[in-house]
């Protein structure tokens, strides 16, 4: 006697219902990963925008007797996005060199710098971020220094 051969044609529910479970994961993952990096680019673009207005401003018109009053503050209030926390006058430190070579460099510099909370890219270290805007001081031959700290939420 011939035995027939029968083929294991139990259906599979377990294994499809895992392979949908991990496409489902793998997609909502991807679908939070690129919100949070939208958000990350978009901080960036917003403290690119305040240290562009600052620099240009604080070329302009800093000087020893006038550091950054309270309009800039405004004004940089009114540029920022929800996600950086409001700027006070004190988170702005501003230097005018006095000893040679910066004392005669023609140098205004603009320095926002702050930490993004979300750490979404786990094992990168800390989301720091920078931006600084340099350009011609068009108020005196000193090089001005200006760093702005902000809390990103």
């Amino acid at each position: 006697m011939i035995k027939q051969k029968t083929q294991n044609m139990k259906p599979a529910y377990i294994e499809q219902i895992l392979m949908w479970m991990v496409l489902f994961i793998g997609f909502v993952w991807l679908f939070f990963f690129v919100i949070n990096y939208a958000t990350a680019i978009r901080i960036k673009d917003n403290m690119d925008a305040l240290s562009e207005y600052a620099v240009r401003v604080v070329s302009g018109t800093l000087t020893q007797s006038t550091m950054p009053t309270a309009q800039l503050v405004t004004d940089l209030n009114s540029i920022r996005i929800p996600a950086i926390d409001t700027i006070a006058i004190g988170d702005i430190v501003c230097n005018i060199a006095t000893a040679a070579p910066q004392n005669t460099n023609y140098q205004a510099i603009f320095i926002v710098q702050g930490t993004y909370n979300k750490n979404f890219l786990s094992g990168q270290g800390a989301n720091n971020f920078i931006s600084r805007k340099v350009v011609y001081n068009e108020n005196s031959a000193a090089q001005i220094t200006c760093t702005l700290s902000i809390d990103i939420n």
